[in-house]
């Protein structure tokens, strides 16, 4: 078998999107522990130790394979883009927590020599923004919603959620939801900081 069939097999991308999460959040001064099994949504859970408190934060990974944009019209807006399908309410029962994250990690396949191109594109979305993103995604045939996040071409520290699978000429507030404040957003992690001890 080659190693692009395995890479394909099912549950390797989570494998990889949460390998990349740990060691980013390991840099980024949090202790990821990995759940035995994936229960309510929970891949890992965060534990940080500073000034004294202990605080710990759970996190559902999501990865998304990295694409060239191919159309001519993509290419003029856009040079990478990822998409994944969720149901709108998959999230529904974690909305309000503010100690839960949607971890999104975006890389392109390896390279032909196994050579990998992770290029430090991770979304960390607090869940309700998470599911209002969602929510901004056009539906498809089987009422999923296709969320399409791509990069803006010219000015690669933005990224952008697209709310429609139409063309269009121009990115705006019609077409696109930024999500740029996401990328790497490991200082949201403490903005709404727990009691001592508390999940």
């Amino acid at each position: 078998m080659t190693r692009a069939h395995d890479r394909r097999k099912a549950g390797h991308c989570e494998i990889l999107g949460e390998t990349y999460a740990k060691f980013e959040f390991f840099e980024n001064g949090w202790n990821p522990y990995s759940r035995f099994l994936d229960v309510d949504k929970v891949d890992l859970i965060l534990r940080r130790n500073g000034s004294g408190r202990v605080v710990y934060r759970e996190v559902q990974v999501k990865y998304g394979k990295l694409f060239e944009c191919k159309p001519k019209w993509e290419r003029m807006l856009f040079d990478f883009t990822t998409w994944r399908f969720f149901d709108e309410d998959d999230f529904a029962d974690h909305v309000g927590r503010k100690d839960f994250f949607v971890a999104y990690v975006v890389a392109p396949d390896a390279g032909p020599n196994g050579q990998i191109h992770y290029q430090g594109d991770i979304f960390i979305f607090p869940v309700g923004a998470f599911v209002e993103s969602i929510r901004c995604a056009p539906f498809t045939a089987t009422a999923k919603r296709r969320v399409c996040i791509s990069r803006l071409r010219n000015d690669p520290g933005r990224w952008f959620l697209r709310r429609t699978y139409r063309r269009f000429d121009a990115v705006t507030g019609q077409t696109c939801l930024e999500v740029s404040q996401y990328r790497r957003n490991f200082g949201g992690l403490l903005l709404h900081e727990q009691s001592p001890g508390s999940v």
